[in-house]
Protein backbone atom coordinates (compact mmCIF):
# COMPACT_ATOMS: atom_id res chain seq x y z
CA UNK A 1 0.00 0.00 0.00
CA UNK A 2 1.30 3.40 -1.10
CA UNK A 3 2.17 5.95 1.97
CA UNK A 4 -0.22 8.80 2.55
CA UNK A 5 2.34 11.74 1.06
CA UNK A 6 2.43 9.71 -1.90
CA UNK A 7 -1.42 9.29 -2.63
CA UNK A 8 -1.80 13.05 -1.32
CA UNK A 9 0.64 13.98 -4.61
CA UNK A 10 -1.38 11.36 -6.57
CA UNK A 11 -4.81 13.18 -5.85
CA UNK A 12 -3.48 16.85 -6.07
CA UNK A 13 -2.65 15.80 -9.97
CA UNK A 14 -5.68 14.23 -10.37
CA UNK A 15 -8.34 16.13 -9.26
CA UNK A 16 -7.63 19.36 -10.75
CA UNK A 17 -7.50 17.29 -14.10
CA UNK A 18 -10.92 15.69 -13.58
CA UNK A 19 -12.48 19.28 -12.82
CA UNK A 20 -10.76 20.68 -15.88
CA UNK A 21 -9.03 23.45 -13.88
CA UNK A 22 -5.63 22.22 -14.55
CA UNK A 23 -4.97 21.92 -18.97
CA UNK A 24 -6.74 21.41 -22.36
CA UNK A 25 -5.30 19.22 -24.35
CA UNK A 26 -5.70 20.07 -28.61
CA UNK A 27 -7.65 17.28 -30.66
CA UNK A 28 -9.15 17.75 -33.87
CA UNK A 29 -12.41 19.19 -32.36
CA UNK A 30 -10.75 22.16 -30.09
CA UNK A 31 -9.06 23.12 -33.27
CA UNK A 32 -11.98 23.49 -35.38
CA UNK A 33 -13.71 25.06 -32.58
CA UNK A 34 -10.79 27.57 -32.54
CA UNK A 35 -11.03 28.18 -36.35
CA UNK A 36 -15.17 28.61 -36.27
CA UNK A 37 -14.37 31.40 -33.54
CA UNK A 38 -11.72 32.63 -35.40
CA UNK A 39 -14.21 32.86 -38.42
CA UNK A 40 -16.81 34.55 -36.85
CA UNK A 41 -14.38 37.19 -35.70
CA UNK A 42 -13.06 37.67 -38.58
CA UNK A 43 -16.63 38.75 -40.39
CA UNK A 44 -17.87 40.35 -37.33
CA UNK A 45 -20.37 38.12 -35.85
CA UNK A 46 -21.68 39.33 -32.31
CA UNK A 47 -21.99 35.80 -30.42
CA UNK A 48 -22.50 32.22 -31.64
CA UNK A 49 -23.28 29.00 -30.11
CA UNK A 50 -21.12 25.88 -29.22
CA UNK A 51 -23.18 22.63 -28.97
CA UNK A 52 -22.42 19.05 -28.03
CA UNK A 53 -24.03 16.40 -25.93
CA UNK A 54 -23.27 16.05 -21.89
CA UNK A 55 -19.79 15.19 -21.34
CA UNK A 56 -18.10 15.26 -24.56
CA UNK A 57 -15.45 17.79 -23.42
CA UNK A 58 -17.34 21.29 -24.48
CA UNK A 59 -16.00 23.41 -21.67
CA UNK A 60 -12.54 21.90 -22.10
CA UNK A 61 -13.04 22.45 -25.88
CA UNK A 62 -14.28 25.97 -25.74
CA UNK A 63 -11.35 26.80 -23.17
CA UNK A 64 -8.55 25.29 -25.44
CA UNK A 65 -10.12 27.12 -28.18
CA UNK A 66 -9.96 30.51 -26.19
CA UNK A 67 -6.44 30.45 -25.37
CA UNK A 68 -5.10 29.18 -29.03
CA UNK A 69 -7.17 32.27 -30.57
CA UNK A 70 -5.37 34.41 -28.11
CA UNK A 71 -1.88 33.19 -28.91
CA UNK A 72 -2.43 32.77 -32.52
CA UNK A 73 -4.12 36.75 -32.54
CA UNK A 74 -0.82 37.82 -30.47
CA UNK A 75 -2.19 40.68 -29.17
CA UNK A 76 -3.77 41.90 -25.72
CA UNK A 77 -7.73 40.59 -25.49
CA UNK A 78 -9.74 39.84 -22.19
CA UNK A 79 -11.38 36.84 -22.16
CA UNK A 80 -13.77 36.11 -19.15
CA UNK A 81 -15.81 32.69 -18.49
CA UNK A 82 -19.65 33.04 -16.64
CA UNK A 83 -20.74 29.27 -15.67
CA UNK A 84 -24.51 30.16 -15.65
CA UNK A 85 -26.12 28.79 -13.21
CA UNK A 86 -29.91 27.88 -12.58
CA UNK A 87 -32.30 30.01 -10.94
CA UNK A 88 -36.07 29.63 -10.89
CA UNK A 89 -36.77 33.64 -10.67
CA UNK A 90 -34.35 35.83 -13.01
CA UNK A 91 -33.84 38.98 -11.43
CA UNK A 92 -31.75 41.59 -13.15
CA UNK A 93 -30.02 43.45 -9.84
CA UNK A 94 -29.02 39.83 -9.24
CA UNK A 95 -27.92 38.78 -12.92
CA UNK A 96 -25.90 41.38 -13.20
CA UNK A 97 -24.31 41.51 -9.70
CA UNK A 98 -23.24 37.77 -10.75
CA UNK A 99 -21.72 38.87 -13.76
CA UNK A 100 -19.43 41.13 -11.96
CA UNK A 101 -18.24 38.65 -10.01
CA UNK A 102 -17.33 36.22 -12.15
CA UNK A 103 -15.28 39.00 -14.61
CA UNK A 104 -13.20 39.55 -11.51
CA UNK A 105 -14.77 42.95 -10.51
CA UNK A 106 -14.01 44.04 -6.98
CA UNK A 107 -17.27 46.72 -6.40
CA UNK A 108 -20.28 43.76 -7.04
CA UNK A 109 -22.41 44.25 -4.16
CA UNK A 110 -23.56 48.01 -3.71
CA UNK A 111 -25.96 49.56 -6.11
CA UNK A 112 -29.23 49.14 -8.19
CA UNK A 113 -29.73 46.74 -11.12
CA UNK A 114 -28.91 50.11 -13.44
CA UNK A 115 -25.73 50.67 -11.48
CA UNK A 116 -24.32 47.38 -11.73
CA UNK A 117 -24.79 47.38 -15.49
CA UNK A 118 -23.43 51.11 -15.47
CA UNK A 119 -20.64 49.12 -13.58
CA UNK A 120 -20.55 46.23 -15.71
CA UNK A 121 -20.12 48.28 -18.74
CA UNK A 122 -17.57 50.36 -17.88
CA UNK A 123 -14.95 47.26 -16.44
CA UNK A 124 -15.57 45.87 -20.49
CA UNK A 125 -15.42 48.95 -22.01
CA UNK A 126 -11.53 49.59 -20.47
CA UNK A 127 -10.77 45.91 -21.09
CA UNK A 128 -12.06 45.96 -24.44
CA UNK A 129 -9.97 49.43 -25.13
CA UNK A 130 -7.02 47.92 -24.47
CA UNK A 131 -7.09 45.37 -26.82
CA UNK A 132 -6.33 46.82 -31.19
CA UNK A 133 -9.50 44.55 -31.83
CA UNK A 134 -11.40 46.88 -29.00
CA UNK A 135 -13.23 43.65 -27.98
CA UNK A 136 -13.89 41.61 -25.01
CA UNK A 137 -15.09 37.91 -25.22
CA UNK A 138 -17.68 36.81 -22.78
CA UNK A 139 -18.25 33.07 -22.72
CA UNK A 140 -21.49 31.64 -21.01
CA UNK A 141 -21.32 27.95 -19.99
CA UNK A 142 -24.21 25.81 -19.71
CA UNK A 143 -25.99 28.75 -21.31
CA UNK A 144 -29.38 26.59 -21.35
CA UNK A 145 -30.11 28.04 -18.13
CA UNK A 146 -30.73 31.55 -19.07
CA UNK A 147 -34.10 32.50 -19.51
CA UNK A 148 -35.97 34.90 -21.62
CA UNK A 149 -35.15 37.99 -19.15
CA UNK A 150 -31.33 37.02 -19.47
CA UNK A 151 -31.54 36.77 -23.12
CA UNK A 152 -32.84 40.92 -23.10
CA UNK A 153 -30.70 42.34 -21.04
CA UNK A 154 -27.41 40.64 -22.56
CA UNK A 155 -28.58 41.81 -25.84
CA UNK A 156 -29.33 45.53 -24.21
CA UNK A 157 -25.65 45.10 -22.78
CA UNK A 158 -24.41 44.21 -26.35
CA UNK A 159 -26.56 47.21 -27.75
CA UNK A 160 -24.83 49.53 -25.19
CA UNK A 161 -21.48 48.07 -25.71
CA UNK A 162 -21.80 49.13 -29.90
CA UNK A 163 -22.61 52.88 -28.60
CA UNK A 164 -19.06 52.90 -26.96
CA UNK A 165 -17.51 51.83 -30.05
CA UNK A 166 -16.47 48.57 -28.42
CA UNK A 167 -17.62 44.64 -29.37
CA UNK A 168 -18.60 42.54 -26.71
CA UNK A 169 -18.09 38.93 -28.53
CA UNK A 170 -20.39 36.46 -26.70
CA UNK A 171 -20.31 32.65 -26.77
CA UNK A 172 -22.61 30.43 -25.54
CA UNK A 173 -22.00 26.72 -25.01
CA UNK A 174 -24.24 24.01 -23.99
CA UNK A 175 -26.39 20.58 -24.86
CA UNK A 176 -28.38 20.22 -27.67
CA UNK A 177 -31.42 21.14 -25.89
CA UNK A 178 -29.97 24.97 -26.23
CA UNK A 179 -31.17 24.51 -29.84
CA UNK A 180 -34.55 24.50 -28.76
CA UNK A 181 -34.48 27.98 -27.31
CA UNK A 182 -32.97 29.02 -30.08
CA UNK A 183 -35.77 27.38 -32.45
CA UNK A 184 -38.31 29.35 -30.11
CA UNK A 185 -36.84 32.79 -30.30
CA UNK A 186 -36.86 32.66 -34.41
CA UNK A 187 -40.17 31.19 -34.18
CA UNK A 188 -41.50 33.90 -32.28
CA UNK A 189 -39.89 36.81 -34.82
CA UNK A 190 -36.92 38.23 -32.37
CA UNK A 191 -35.08 38.89 -34.97
CA UNK A 192 -32.79 40.76 -33.11
CA UNK A 193 -31.72 38.48 -30.20
CA UNK A 194 -32.01 35.74 -32.73
CA UNK A 195 -28.90 37.76 -35.25
CA UNK A 196 -26.93 38.83 -32.38
CA UNK A 197 -26.67 35.75 -30.79
CA UNK A 198 -27.76 33.31 -32.50
CA UNK A 199 -27.41 33.03 -36.28
CA UNK A 200 -24.02 30.68 -36.22
CA UNK A 201 -23.80 27.49 -34.54
CA UNK A 202 -20.57 24.84 -34.07
CA UNK A 203 -21.59 21.16 -33.27
CA UNK A 204 -19.08 19.79 -31.01
CA UNK A 205 -18.64 16.31 -30.39
CA UNK A 206 -16.26 13.27 -28.79
CA UNK A 207 -13.37 11.07 -30.46
CA UNK A 208 -14.85 9.11 -33.39
CA UNK A 209 -12.01 6.99 -34.47
CA UNK A 210 -9.07 4.70 -32.74
CA UNK A 211 -6.42 7.18 -34.65
CA UNK A 212 -7.99 10.48 -32.62
CA UNK A 213 -8.05 8.50 -29.35
CA UNK A 214 -4.34 7.86 -29.89
CA UNK A 215 -3.66 11.35 -30.59
CA UNK A 216 -5.42 12.02 -27.20
CA UNK A 217 -3.10 10.21 -25.49
CA UNK A 218 0.23 11.12 -26.87
CA UNK A 219 -1.00 14.73 -26.00
CA UNK A 220 -1.75 13.61 -22.31
CA UNK A 221 1.65 11.98 -22.37
CA UNK A 222 3.39 15.09 -23.26
CA UNK A 223 1.78 17.43 -21.32
CA UNK A 224 4.24 19.10 -18.87
CA UNK A 225 2.13 19.32 -15.34
CA UNK A 226 2.49 20.43 -12.76
CA UNK A 227 4.82 23.18 -15.01
CA UNK A 228 6.49 23.79 -11.49
CA UNK A 229 7.47 20.76 -11.24
CA UNK A 230 8.90 20.13 -15.16
CA UNK A 231 7.97 16.30 -15.81
CA UNK A 232 5.47 15.03 -18.58
CA UNK A 233 1.96 13.41 -16.74
CA UNK A 234 2.80 10.51 -16.96
CA UNK A 235 6.42 10.26 -15.18
CA UNK A 236 4.22 10.89 -11.86
CA UNK A 237 2.50 7.91 -12.58
CA UNK A 238 4.64 5.42 -14.09
CA UNK A 239 8.30 3.37 -12.68
CA UNK A 240 10.29 3.93 -15.86
CA UNK A 241 12.09 0.76 -14.21
CA UNK A 242 8.76 -1.21 -13.69
CA UNK A 243 7.56 -0.33 -17.30
CA UNK A 244 10.62 0.87 -19.65
CA UNK A 245 9.68 2.11 -22.63
CA UNK A 246 5.80 2.67 -21.49
CA UNK A 247 4.18 4.49 -24.31
CA UNK A 248 0.43 5.88 -23.26
CA UNK A 249 -0.52 6.36 -26.99
CA UNK A 250 0.76 2.84 -27.78
CA UNK A 251 -2.86 1.55 -25.55
CA UNK A 252 -4.91 3.32 -28.21
CA UNK A 253 -5.73 0.23 -30.10
CA UNK A 254 -6.70 -1.73 -26.56
CA UNK A 255 -8.59 1.26 -24.87
CA UNK A 256 -10.79 1.73 -28.03
CA UNK A 257 -11.39 -1.87 -28.43
CA UNK A 258 -12.60 -2.01 -24.32
CA UNK A 259 -14.97 0.99 -24.96
CA UNK A 260 -16.37 -0.01 -28.16
CA UNK A 261 -17.08 -3.47 -26.31
CA UNK A 262 -18.86 -1.51 -23.52
CA UNK A 263 -20.77 0.40 -26.01
CA UNK A 264 -21.88 -2.80 -27.58
CA UNK A 265 -22.72 -4.35 -24.54
CA UNK A 266 -24.97 -2.13 -22.65
CA UNK A 267 -26.87 0.01 -25.80
CA UNK A 268 -29.88 -0.37 -27.10
CA UNK A 269 -30.13 -2.48 -29.07
CA UNK A 270 -27.53 -4.77 -28.94
CA UNK A 271 -26.79 -4.39 -32.72
CA UNK A 272 -26.15 -0.98 -32.39
CA UNK A 273 -24.31 0.62 -35.52
CA UNK A 274 -20.57 0.84 -34.66
CA UNK A 275 -19.95 3.33 -37.15
CA UNK A 276 -22.10 5.43 -35.21
CA UNK A 277 -19.31 5.39 -32.18
CA UNK A 278 -18.63 8.71 -30.60
CA UNK A 279 -16.42 8.38 -27.30
CA UNK A 280 -17.18 11.14 -24.96
CA UNK A 281 -14.11 13.14 -23.57
CA UNK A 282 -14.75 12.94 -20.12
CA UNK A 283 -14.89 8.98 -19.72
CA UNK A 284 -11.22 9.25 -21.88
CA UNK A 285 -10.06 11.29 -19.17
CA UNK A 286 -11.40 9.50 -16.35
CA UNK A 287 -9.79 6.51 -17.98
CA UNK A 288 -6.52 7.63 -18.65
CA UNK A 289 -6.42 9.09 -14.87
CA UNK A 290 -7.32 5.38 -13.36
CA UNK A 291 -5.24 3.42 -15.86
CA UNK A 292 -2.33 5.75 -14.95
CA UNK A 293 -3.35 5.76 -10.70
CA UNK A 294 -3.38 1.99 -11.44
CA UNK A 295 0.05 1.48 -12.55
CA UNK A 296 1.29 3.69 -9.63
CA UNK A 297 -0.60 1.89 -7.01
CA UNK A 298 -0.68 -1.87 -8.18
CA UNK A 299 1.13 -3.65 -5.99
CA UNK A 300 0.21 -7.08 -7.06
CA UNK A 301 2.73 -8.67 -10.01
CA UNK A 302 -0.70 -10.94 -10.86
CA UNK A 303 -2.29 -8.28 -12.30
CA UNK A 304 -1.08 -7.48 -16.00
CA UNK A 305 -0.94 -3.80 -17.44
CA UNK A 306 -3.92 -5.13 -19.39
CA UNK A 307 -5.90 -6.05 -16.78
CA UNK A 308 -5.51 -1.87 -15.33
CA UNK A 309 -6.40 -0.65 -18.39
CA UNK A 310 -9.56 -2.82 -18.19
CA UNK A 311 -10.37 -2.28 -14.63
CA UNK A 312 -9.84 1.32 -15.95
CA UNK A 313 -12.44 1.18 -18.81
CA UNK A 314 -14.56 -0.57 -16.24
CA UNK A 315 -14.07 2.23 -13.70
CA UNK A 316 -14.57 5.45 -15.57
CA UNK A 317 -18.31 5.47 -15.41
CA UNK A 318 -18.94 5.24 -19.62
CA UNK A 319 -20.91 1.77 -18.90
CA UNK A 320 -23.45 4.21 -16.91
CA UNK A 321 -23.89 6.65 -19.31
CA UNK A 322 -23.96 4.40 -22.22
CA UNK A 323 -27.29 2.39 -20.52
CA UNK A 324 -28.47 5.92 -19.61
CA UNK A 325 -28.19 7.58 -22.97
CA UNK A 326 -29.59 4.29 -25.23
CA UNK A 327 -33.02 3.23 -23.28
CA UNK A 328 -35.03 0.60 -24.75
CA UNK A 329 -37.65 2.67 -26.31
CA UNK A 330 -40.51 0.24 -25.37
CA UNK A 331 -39.82 0.61 -21.88
CA UNK A 332 -39.51 4.23 -22.28
CA UNK A 333 -43.22 4.02 -23.88
CA UNK A 334 -44.43 1.99 -20.61
CA UNK A 335 -42.80 4.32 -18.16
CA UNK A 336 -44.70 7.57 -19.42
CA UNK A 337 -47.66 5.96 -21.15
CA UNK A 338 -50.98 8.15 -19.56
CA UNK A 339 -53.73 6.03 -17.58
CA UNK A 340 -56.49 5.33 -19.81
Amino acid sequence: MLDSQRLTQLIKITAPIMNGNAFQIKTAQTEACCAQIVTWLQVGIMGGFILGPTRHGKTSAVRWALKALKALLNIPLFVFEIPVRSQKDARERDFFEYLLRAVGHRDWKAGTAGNKRDRLNDFLTARARSSPIKTVVLYFDEAQFLKDHHWEWLLNLSNESVQRNIKIFFLFSGPPELAEARERYVSAGLTQLVGRFMSVVFELNGLTTQKQLAECLQRFSEVVYPKAQGLGLSSHFVDAAKYPGFSLASYAPPMWNLFQQTRAREAYPQEDDPSTFVLPMHYVTAAILHFLTGLATNRDPKVSVEDLLSSAVAACGFSDFTRSTNLDPKRQAKAYALPA
